[in-house]
């Protein structure tokens, strides 16, 4: 097997699948590893010069894409009758072993993975491009707990122009079944299909498997077509009925029906998967303040990489730890609030939060970020509740005061107004 594409060196396999194998490489030149994606051979017949001149154009648009959820395209071209791709080597794992190994997301891990996939399309679809081939093996989880999309470009290169011969393995339609809007499955790639697929995976990620899973293909387009989804609550009964009812307007058979825009699929999500806020040190110094604990950030991390369950229980290891400091304690029970609540143990988490919230004010005072933090979490498990009305008013005050606060900087200021607004619109 050949083991170097020009300046590159192909190193180890990363995967391989329809629409081509993956290698990690060392490119030479620039001393650094990438991934090489090399595309399949063309099909029999294939226009050889018109269809590398159309991958050609098509990968120039991609890697103008500039987005952190999306690597970056460091090269492209054809080597001895090869077409390839160069990009950024993204480390972690991709979305479809985590499934395979953990089983289905916490609610809330869903939908945030769901919420950063959405503000790529968004931004994607802004520039003109759409994916066409959005399913787990194309999402990553970097250890950081960062999401990142691949193959943009990838499908819509291989899509055949009338006329044309397709060059994808076993001249198949660009894309996967599985996650194939009905549309797409005839030819009329749209936006709008993307999200259909990003349905298709918010399903799976809180249900385990996809909403269709009949091995023909045949099937499966007459399935996506026509066939209404399985319901949802009887696979995951406790997903929230707002997330439940997104997930069923993603999966409309007809796109007009789908919501409008990327945009507003991330800003519905972002009511079950507000941004996780850092664990800080108290600002209020006293007689009785300490700094944070540096495992509390630890903690934290662990629960917004997807795993609430293990976080939980070092949190409640670290309450457990003699002369631990009130400060540290509070900051560490809000933690443990928000893995239950991860966990689908939302109203009482909520119930935990209004406990320690009272604690945080007498202790560290009104204005302190830490306390503005946890009236955030109480709205947002509110909305997640049910209680929107509850919700929308602690939001009114809670923007105001960020607003005014001096000390709630960066990601604090305009963070309950823009939930607000969300919220407004969902109902």
């Amino acid at each position: 097997m050949r083991r170097s594409l020009g300046r590159y060196e192909l190193t180890r396999e990363l995967g391989r699948g329809g629409m081509g194998v993956v290698w990690a490489a060392y490119e030479r030149d620039q001393g650094r590893e990438v991934a090489v994606k090399l595309l399949p051979p063309r099909g029999p017949g294939a226009e050889r010069g018109t269809l590398e001149r159309r991958f050609l154009r098509e990968a120039r648009l991609t890697s103008r894409l500039k987005h952190p959820g999306i690597p970056a395209v460091h090269d492209h071209g054809s080597h001895e009758g090869d077409l390839y791709l160069v990009m950024d080597l993204v480390p972690g794992r991709a979305l479809d072993s985590v499934l395979a190994s953990d089983g289905p997301l916490s609610v809330e891990h869903a939908a945030d993975v769901a919420r950063r996939v959405a503000d790529v399309l968004a931004y994607a679809h802004g520039e003109g491009v759409v994916h066409r081939d959005l399913k787990p093996s194309n999402l990553m989880i970097t250890p950081d707990g960062e999401v990142k999309v691949l193959d943009f470009g990838v499908a819509a290169a291989l899509e055949p122009q009338p006329g044309e011969t397709r060059f994808t393995a076993a001249n198949a339609t660009p894309g996967t079944v599985v996650y194939m809007a009905p549309e797409q499955a005839v030819g009329k790639t749209v936006p709008a299909s993307d999200l259909y697929s990003l349905g298709c995976v918010l399903y799976e990620l809180l249900a385990g498997e996809p909403p269709f899973t009949d091995a023909s293909p045949f099937m499966l387009y007459h399935r996506h077509a026509s066939e209404p989804v399985p319901p949802l609550a009887e696979r995951r009964p406790e997903v929230p009925d707002g997330l439940r009812k997104l997930v069923e307007a993603l999966l409309e058979k007809r796109p007009e029906d789908r919501p409008a825009s990327a945009e507003e699929v991330a800003a519905l999500l972002a009511a079950w998967s507000p941004a996780r806020t850092q664990v800080q040190s108290p600002s209020g110094m006293s007689a009785t303040t300490t700094f944070a604990h540096p495992r509390l950030a630890e903690m934290a991390a662990l629960c917004r990489a997807g795993h609430p369950a293990r976080a939980l229980e070092e949190y409640e290891d670290f309450m457990a730890t003699p002369g631990l400091g009130r400060a540290d304690r509070l900051a560490a029970r809000v933690g443990a609030a928000l893995c239950s609540g991860a966990l689908g143990r939302s109203r009482e988490a909520l119930e935990e939060l209004r406990s320690v919230l009272a604690e945080q004010r007498s202790l560290l005072g009104p204005d302190d970020p830490a306390v503005l933090d946890t009236r955030y979490e109480i709205a947002v498990l509110l909305v997640r509740t049910g209680q929107r009305h509850a919700a929308a008013e602690l939001l009114r005050r809670l923007a105001d005061d960020e607003e005014e606060n001096q000390r709630a900087e960066g990601f604090r200021r305009g963070r309950s107004r823009s939930l607000l607004e969300r919220l407004n619109r969902m109902t």
